[in-house]
């Protein structure tokens, strides 16, 4: 009988924390197949900071949130294809991955925040 009772009180993942963590994680990856971008290391803890803060804000234990939300594992699938569709980098050059970055960069998406383009840095 713990189930039932263990998944009512599960709440869906807040918008906030699926769009905080696909953009680390996805930041992430375009820093490492693009060998001039590299992360912005003070943006990605001050966005993790305020991620915590606001899931304690909402409720949510800080130190294990993911255990009191509903699998948001579709939501990420979902985000990544959608990227995947802007950006169809998936075996890509590096060149194609740079790009990407620089676009994310360029509009000032919170990917492009948590990114450092080195070779902008040397201009």
């Amino acid at each position: 009988m713990a189930g039932p009772a263990v998944a009512e009180t599960l709440r869906p993942a807040p918008s906030y924390y699926t769009n905080t963590v696909f953009a680390v994680t996805m930041a992430e990856a375009l820093a490492q197949g693009c060998g001039a971008l590299g992360l912005n290391f003070f943006a990605v803890q001050s966005q993790l900071e305020i991620l915590e803060a606001r899931l304690g804000e909402d409720g949510f234990d800080t130190d294990e949130p993911f255990d009191q939300m509903i699998d948001p594992t579709p939501i990420f699938t979902s985000m990544q294809q959608d990227f995947l569709t802007q950006y169809p980098i998936e075996g890509a050059s590096q060149a194609e991955v740079c790009a990407a970055g620089r676009t994310e960069i360029g509009e000032d998406t919170l990917i492009g925040m948590l990114l450092i383009d080195e070779k902008a840095l040397s201009e």
